[in-house]
């Protein structure tokens, strides 16, 4: 089992952002879970689909792809994953480019998880189409891999149209794709993709999700989910039972004052360590 510290609502300083990374890698993490957002209005009607709330503008949201390299740059077997890239808000292209400079950089330590995204607010705020996302989505992930595997690629959908485009330099291995979300259609992606990025979900309901994924991808899509319950062995079985690869681990509680120093976060990182170790 893959163990992965989650580095979500956390503060851009580069000394701390430097000295986690560092951490990490001595105390056994496989790698480092990036969220994503950019910016979110006050009055949002959107819901997260799991905790059924609008995000608050205010909470600290990391830039997944700049801190991403930070860490590389410190470390050098730890890797990287976006958990996940908002898709629904951005052009293929910027972040084909960004996700192959940093596989480049990292010496392919970097994954990129990426997701339509929910909050339609931030999206329309973006300058995207927010009813539109899941069908730019799947185009989007057909464009990346058509620019990483071609000096030039010509492609044909209903939102993105082009002929004889190249993006140079291609990364000499294209980063591996992996699809979050629970719909029908995010299952199905994940399939053909490098897998699948999962929330905070019960075993049971990891169950009911993941058995047409394994149908769909003849079980070679590999899977992770954020822990929604305290490391025990019988949790890990479960897990492993299932074919999880890989947890993410989030070892203080976001916002909590108590987390807010580097010694904090070491001293929770290295409590939790122990339960696998």
């Amino acid at each position: 089992m893959e163990f992965w510290l989650a580095w979500f609502h956390e503060s851009n300083l580069g000394a701390d952002v430097k000295a986690i990374a560092c951490a990490a890698e001595s105390l056994g993490y496989t790698g480092v879970a990036l969220s994503d957002h950019v910016a979110l209005p006050k009055e949002q009607q959107s819901r997260h689909p799991l905790l059924n709330i609008p995000y608050d503008p205010l909470t600290p949201n990391i830039e997944p792809m700049t801190t991403a390299a930070t860490m590389a740059a410190v470390t050098t077997t730890l890797q990287f994953m976006t958990y996940s890239y908002v898709m629904g808000m951005r052009d293929p292209f910027t972040v084909a480019k960004q996700a192959a400079a940093l596989a480049d950089l990292s010496d392919n330590r970097f994954s990129l998880g990426i997701t339509p995204g929910w909050n339609g607010e931030e999206m329309a705020l973006l300058g995207h189409d927010p009813a539109t996302r899941g069908k730019r989505f799947t185009e989007a992930i057909d464009v990346m891999r058509g620019l990483w595997s071609n000096d030039l690629f010509s492609y044909q959908g209903q939102h993105y149209n082009f002929e004889n485009v190249g993006m140079a330099p291609r990364p000499v291995f294209a980063p591996p794709i992996f699809v979050g979300g629970n719909s029908a259609g995010s299952i199905k992606r994940a399939a053909a993709n490098a897998g699948w990025i999962g929330m905070n979900h019960s075993v049971e309901e990891l169950k009911v999700l993941l058995a047409p994924l394994d149908e769909l991808s003849n079980g070679s899509a590999a899977k992770y989910v954020i822990a929604a319950e305290p490391l025990s062995d019988s949790y890990i079985d479960q897990l492993a039972a299932l074919g999880i690869r890989g947890v993410v681990l989030m070892p203080w509680s976001i916002m909590d004052p108590a987390a807010a120093s580097v010694a904090s976060k070491v001293t929770a990182m290295t409590e939790v360590a122990r339960t696998w170790k």
